[in-house]
């Protein structure tokens, strides 16, 4: 059985990326990632923004967070997350992905699980797993690099 962890949603054309920051926001939080190429943003609300910000400084709620949940619920079946994936983007809307991947005796099994670019993203960063855009998007999104400094005062 083929199983390529690195890639399990077999998108030719993945950049990395990491979380850059986190910034709060009048109605939330922005989320900048970084490529080699450019940084842009993700907007979440502010309780999804809080719990992407425990994932991003290594915290631990008092009581674990739907990602910290599901990160759990994995481990328990044996499963690891790969990677994650930031794939679309419409009117606004972020579309990003889970890789996850289950090996046992009788091989390896690779699932796609669709969510919310918060969890997804919260999962990746607690998991310590790689995250990816793909290319074409990338290309798409407008570069938000000086913004960024002018956020933080550089």
């Amino acid at each position: 059985m083929s199983c390529d962890p690195a890639n399990p949603l077999k998108m030719p054309n993945l950049i990395p990326a990491k979380v850059l920051d986190i910034c709060p926001s009048p109605y939330g939080h922005a989320v900048f990632v970084r490529s080699a190429e450019k940084v842009f943003v993700i907007y979440v609300d502010r309780a999804r923004g809080a719990a992407l910000q425990y994932a991003f400084k290594g915290e631990k709620a008092s009581r674990p967070l739907s990602h910290e949940f599901a990160l759990g619920m994995l481990d328990a079946l044996d499963c690891s997350v790969k990677n994650a994936v930031i794939y679309r983007e419409k009117d606004g809307t972020f579309f990003t992905s889970l890789g996850v991947v289950m090996k046992n005796e009788l091989g390896c099994k690779i699932a796609e699980v669709d969510g919310r670019p918060s969890d997804v993203l919260a999962a990746a960063l607690s998991a310590g797993a790689p995250i990816f855009v793909e290319a074409g998007l990338l290309e798409r999104l407008p570069d938000m690099g000086e913004a960024y400094k002018k956020i933080k005062g550089d």
